[in-house]
């Protein structure tokens, strides 16, 4: 009986096993990127929560976090490490983006989700860039100024009204996204249910349940500010995180309201910290 003949690599098998020996570097490099992201959130629910009492942080947002863990004994090492671990969870989000760990099964989905850690990535790549600002003294600007000038740049554009309208669209459906995985406890498919015990597992739905709600919230705050800025063609209406909840301690029984999603963005901190133990890197 003929021996059939041994199968040459091609690149293609090349490329895959040489990523196949630095697997495990890449997820523990996603898992310190959860547990930093669940730090800044903690942080940024904190100056909320301290918000809603009626005293005033300098800013509750992503910058705010910062500044306030860069006025810390031992500030600036805090600094650089938190800034290491978002940029560990930036590039698991481009890991994400050009290699589908996660695997996601439908095409139109896969791309839609593909153009979505890239843009997240950007995010948490911004956000180093401003720890590393606030590290040298410079001023980062805050989560408003940096939305308003993006709104007055593409507001200057052809169909710039246009422009910013999509983008508070795109913000609306992330934000009912947030919801919808909040209430159908979808989240829950990413942890490893096998390695959790019963009481690991109902707190992780609890509040990972209250802390996708909360940013489901501001996400469709922040949405209403961008289409009103279309509108009225006037970039002075476009709210950041901060903007958004300042928004939302004005209303009626606003700081009530406030306090609620300020502890629902402390939960979605703690939920990072699950993520980061137990979440599903490669399935």
């Amino acid at each position: 009986m003929k021996q059939p003949f041994v199968k040459k690599p091609t690149v293609k098998d090349k490329i895959k096993s040489r990523f196949e020996s630095y697997r495990p570097w890449v997820h523990r490099t996603a898992r310190i990127g959860y547990l930093s992201k669940g730090i800044v959130y903690i942080i940024i629910g904190i100056l909320a929560l301290i918000m809603s009492i009626g005293k005033h942080p300098s800013e509750a947002s992503s910058n705010g976090a910062l500044y306030t863990i860069a006025q810390q004994p031992f500030g600036p090492i805090l600094l650089i490490l938190l800034s290491l671990g978002l940029s560990a969870f930036a590039f698991w989000q481009i890991v994400k983006a050009l290699f589908d760990p996660e695997c996601v099964k439908h095409d139109w989905k896969r791309w839609f989700n593909r153009l979505g850690f890239l843009i997240i990535a950007g995010v948490y790549i911004a956000m180093c860039i401003s720890s590393l600002r606030i590290l040298f003294r410079a001023r980062a600007k805050s989560s408003d100024e940096t939305y308003q000038t993006l709104s007055a740049q593409m507001l200057s554009q052809p169909f710039g009204q246009l422009l910013v309208a999509i983008g508070g669209i795109v913000f609306a459906i992330t934000g009912i996204v947030f919801m919808y995985r909040a209430f159908t406890h979808r989240f829950k498919r990413d942890l490893k249910k096998n390695e959790m015990n019963k009481k690991e597992w109902r707190w992780s739905g609890y509040i990972g349940t209250f802390g996708m709600a909360a940013r489901g919230i501001v996400f469709m705050i922040i949405a209403f500010f961008l289409v009103r800025t279309a509108i009225l063609a006037d970039p002075k209406e476009t709210r950041g995180l901060d903007g958004a909840l300042l928004e939302l301690a004005s209303q009626p029984f606003g700081p009530v309201l406030l306090a609620i999603v300020s502890l629902g963005f402390i939960s979605y901190g703690i939920f990072m910290f699950a993520s980061a133990r137990y979440r599903r890197l490669n399935n």
